[in-house]
């Protein structure tokens, strides 16, 4: 693992961060001719499970209700994951029951950015909704 420590200005204002990643040697670093490493931490990884590997990372389960005016779900709002760049910080985790009965309520939709539509209308309006039968 690599730690980062930049500093990040906002306007008169300077404030430190810190970032971690991790690196596989030698596919992305190189040691240095002459210097010693002996004292740098070194964390190893687990293999990945072949399903891991083969399905790649999951998304956070559940999702959240970014309410139109900040308190009542009644006077509409949006669904989203919880991983979703929309939704609201800190806002309670929705399991999918409670999800799909908020989503059917008027004035709430889905988002559409982070797949809340795609995942959760074929459950709301029946998975046989658009298909046409052969």
């Amino acid at each position: 693992m690599l730690r980062i420590l930049p500093l990040h200005q906002y306007g008169d204002v300077v404030e430190p961060a810190e970032y971690r990643v991790w690196v596989r040697a030698p596919d992305h670093v190189r040691p240095l001719d002459g210097v010693s490493y002996d004292a740098v931490p070194t964390e190893y990884l687990e293999p990945p499970l072949p399903v891991q590997e083969a399905l790649g990372p999951r998304r956070p389960s559940g999702w959240v209700l970014a309410k139109a005016d900040g308190r009542n779900p009644a006077r509409g709002g949006v669904v989203h994951a919880v991983d979703c760049e929309e939704a609201p910080a800190r806002a309670p985790v929705l399991p999918p029951t409670r999800a799909l009965d908020v989503a059917e309520q008027r004035g709430v939709r889905l988002c559409s950015l982070c797949g809340a539509a795609a995942e959760l209308d074929p459950v709301l309006k029946g998975f046989d909704n658009g298909f046409d039968e052969a």
